[in-house]
């Protein structure tokens, strides 16, 4: 258990300690787009705690740096609250496997914060068994050691890739933010569609700052720029490689490869992830990436077919069913292929029509894992 309780203000080394020793830390650490209304559906308890910020992406510097999704609670009330067996989950129905019991003797003091992380089965560091879509929407509930809801709210992924929150604290409306975990929630400023390129944005529309599909490493194609936040999408630009991602689904998670050259492709050490940016990537902080091992081919006209799991041979990340992306790296780190969903496209079979680089990308086709791809 690695969660972290903070005062309200910015607060002294000795607070902190304080606050990582009633939770039972020992305070070891290892992480702006369109504002808008409040997308919670309401609490329901009585209780003053409240959800309060959320990242769907590993925050890139502070205490939480390359740690995984982060979700921090407030209390926004006058009284101390006991946590213990409160839960937490990304699932409607709680199931065990999605849903994070609070500790006993967890308590938030009046005025203060809870920042828990996103397990990694890895390293066996971390909180909550699930992750928060960077590119879709999916609902985080909290309710109390009785089940009685506390808080809800529907998250837009590609608005808390940096900072979702509430402005004000507490109760304010679920806004772009600044990255302040742990402490007072400050809103971004930035608005996606407001034709101007800000913080964390990298497009706009139709401007993509200059930038091209070679800016990210691909040799070429088209570059777009995502309406939704603001950043650059990858999905039609080319590599000129023979070896694609070939076709997704978000149920199971499987990811297929396919090779349409005339010759077998050597995969070692070659990288699958869910964590491609605009930017330079970064696999000492990627926690969730499959790395294939030495001898890994894929021959003419074969498929490989990737499955979500922590075996060898399998990548670690989920996608979600609304919405995520998936890309194909060499060694090197350079891009291979990039694909890009939206909501409820993969819940049955994303593939490319017809099989490999080049296709058209179709929602709802038949699953055929490790055979040529089907239209719906």
């Amino acid at each position: 258990m690695i969660h972290r309780l903070l005062s309200r203000a910015r607060i002294t080394l000795a607070l902190v300690a304080l606050a990582h020793a009633a939770c039972g830390d020992d305070g070891s650490s290892d992480e702006a787009g369109p504002t808008g209304g409040s997308t919670s559906d309401g609490p329901t308890g009585a209780s003053t705690v409240r959800l309060n910020e959320m990242t769907s992406k590993s925050p890139t510097d502070g205490p939480y740096a390359g740690m995984g999704d982060v979700i921090e609670l407030v209390n926004a009330g006058d009284d101390e609250v006991d946590l213990s067996g409160w839960k937490l989950s990304d699932d409607p129905g709680f199931a065990a496997d999605k849903t994070y019991e609070f500790p006993a003797g967890t308590k938030l003091v009046p005025g203060g914060y809870l920042v828990v992380v996103a397990f990694d089965e890895l390293t066996g560091v971390g909180d909550f068994p699930f992750g928060i879509t960077s590119t879709g929407t999916e609902t985080i509930s909290l309710v109390d050691a009785t089940g009685v809801l506390v808080d809800q709210v529907t998250v837009d992924g590609t608005r808390a890739v940096v900072s979702y929150c509430r402005v004000s604290d507490g109760d304010g409306d679920w806004v772009n933010c600044l990255q302040t975990l742990g402490e007072a929630n400050v809103i971004a400023p930035s608005t996606c569609g407001d034709g101007t390129i800000e913080a964390e944005e990298t497009c706009e529309g139709d401007d993509l700052a200059g930038r091209v599909c070679a800016d990210l490493g691909f040799a070429s194609g088209a570059l777009d720029c995502s309406p939704i936040s603001c950043r650059l999408d990858a999905t039609r630009c080319e590599s000129g490689l023979q070896v694609a991602i070939n076709e997704i689904e978000a149920v199971d998670d499987r990811v297929e490869l396919y090779n349409a050259g005339a010759e077998s492709v050597d995969l070692s050490g070659w990288i699958l992830t869910d964590r491609f940016g605009d930017g330079a990537y970064d696999p000492k902080i990627d926690t969730e990436e499959l790395t294939f091992r030495p001898g890994t081919e894929v021959a003419p006209g074969g498929y490989l077919v990737v499955l979500k799991g922590d075996l060898a041979g399998q990548h670690p990340f989920g996608l979600s069913s609304d919405g995520d992306s998936v890309t194909l790296m060499r060694a090197d780190l350079t891009p291979v292929d990039h694909v890009t969903y939206g909501p409820a496209q993969a819940e049955i079979s994303f593939c490319s029509l017809p099989d490999g680089p080049g296709g058209a990308w179709t929602a709802d086709c038949k699953p055929t894992f490790g055979a040529a791809n089907a239209a719906p």
